[in-house]
């Protein structure tokens, strides 16, 4: 089993006491888990992203729109503080989508027949 989380999970993020919570419960879940299903040969892992490019990451200025209930509603963040997060990752940029898979096929791989109960980051060095 590989489950997914943030590092505002692991780290905490400012301004995001629920969200960060709710990635930190799956985070216990992971290690709970691992422990319980170790006997039956089940591993369970999860994957905590950091900045990731996908819709939801993307410049606020030139993002996706959605309509709901007759609002239109901006996706992504705004680009000043896209600018700001870069600059925390030691890589330099945010990971792409296919980045992030990797992580997972890692995990569902034979490689990782042995591990288990643990928390993977993929965040290109970045601890925020």
């Amino acid at each position: 089993m590989i489950n997914v989380s943030s590092i505002a999970g692991v780290h905490g993020n400012p301004g995001q006491a629920s969200y960060s919570t709710g990635k930190a419960g799956i985070v216990g879940l992971t290690k709970t888990l691992a422990k319980e299903w170790g006997r039956y040969n089940v591993q369970v892992n999860c994957v905590c992203f950091g900045f990731i490019e996908t819709r939801m990451t993307a410049p606020k200025e030139r993002a996706e729109k959605l309509q709901r209930e007759g609002q239109e509603i901006a996706l992504g963040i705004p680009d000043q503080m896209r600018q700001m997060a870069v600059q925390t990752i030691p890589l330099g940029r945010p990971g792409t989508p296919e980045e992030a898979a990797g992580a997972m096929l890692l995990l569902a791989s034979p490689f990782a027949n042995y591990i288990t109960g643990q928390v993977l980051e993929v965040t290109g060095g970045s601890d925020l």
